[in-house]
């Protein structure tokens, strides 16, 4: 009998306030953390699409992974993420990922947010992509969705959302 060997997918979220202004970023690279005030890591799921955006992958659908994920979202509602969820349950603002970093099996997608871009109750947050993903909410394929509560409804702090994926043997 022969033994198979399986494949683990996992992500996770992490989001951090930064006092306003003082977080840099140049060339896609963090040039200054900043004045880091909150650090929230949240466990993800990964959607139906994320699963489809990889298989496309495999055979080369080129409108499915040609971009890889590109913009993430951050939302208001505190409803548990689903499987089968195609877009956050209330977007609040979208922007496109500010940097990208690969480690051996681990990828690694931040998107910053200033405060005026993140003046909300911040309840839940996703990560997007594909061709036709762009900066309206509604457009690409969620590939994973989470809750990420964080009140900066007075606008005073920077967010940034991280997105790690670890690819690994299970």
């Amino acid at each position: 009998m022969k033994k198979y060997m399986t494949v683990k997918i996992s992500g996770k979220g992490i989001l951090e306030a930064t006092k306003k202004g003082t977080r840099k970023f140049a060339n896609g690279k963090m040039i200054d953390p900043g004045e880091v005030v909150a650090v929230h890591e949240i466990h993800n799921i990964i959607c139906n699409e994320g699963l489809y955006l990889i298989a496309g992958f495999t055979i080369d659908e080129a409108v499915y992974f040609d971009t890889g994920l590109t913009y993430c979202e951050i939302g208001t509602s505190n409803t548990a993420p689903a499987a089968g969820d195609t877009a956050l349950t209330a977007s609040h603002h979208r922007n496109a990922v500010t940097s990208r970093s690969r480690s051996n099996y681990e990828s690694t997608i931040a998107t910053f947010f200033t405060a005026a871009e993140s003046t909300a109750a911040i309840e839940e947050a996703g990560i997007f992509g594909s061709a036709n993903a762009d900066h309206n909410t509604g457009n690409g394929v969620l590939f994973a969705h989470w809750l990420a509560s964080f009140d900066n409804s007075g606008g005073l702090y920077d967010i940034t959302i991280s997105y790690i994926l670890t690819i690994a043997r299970g």
